[in-house]
């Protein structure tokens, strides 16, 4: 059974968007910066976005935009049919692996820290972008070859 657009739930894609777009300034940032302050925002990055996949007010980059930005008319709010589910699933990965990449600053892994965390941000550009989310791409494939039926 398929599942039509105007069936998916509607989202704000301008906060998905601003969320998306500052994780990957941070996470720059937070590489070329290195020491400290590069551990810091690498651990801010992936904690929002861990947390915030789990508590919503966690997510402050999204709190900023629906409750500042779009009422300010600074950003205009986008509500679009879209399945989260797997970009839900993302954000867990792409948050455990930025705080790991902030531990490994930390203790001196700088070559390690950008080799994982780079694929994660490219991930996220594409989505903030072009709205191509690969995991749910990878996870289409797999369905449709009927791999995650089979496991």
């Amino acid at each position: 059974m398929t599942t039509t657009t105007s069936d998916l739930p509607l989202y704000d894609r301008t906060a998905r968007k601003a969320h998306q777009w500052t994780m990957v300034v941070l996470v720059a940032a937070g590489l070329v910066l290195g020491g400290i302050q590069g551990v810091l925002l690498l651990a801010i990055a992936g904690a929002i976005m861990l947390a915030g996949r789990f508590w919503w007010p966690a997510d402050v980059v999204r709190q900023l935009t629906w409750r500042v930005l779009e009422p300010a008319g600074v950003l205009k709010r986008d509500d679009v049919h879209e399945d989260h589910e797997t970009r839900r699933i993302a954000r867990i990965i792409g948050g455990a692996i930025w705080l790991l990449a902030a531990l490994l600053l930390l203790t001196g892994n700088p070559v390690l820290a950008w080799v994982i965390t780079v694929p994660i941000a490219v991930m996220v550009v594409l989505d903030a972008g072009l709205n191509f989310c690969a995991l749910c791409f990878v996870r289409a494939q797999l369905d449709q070859r009927g791999i995650l039926r089979r496991a």
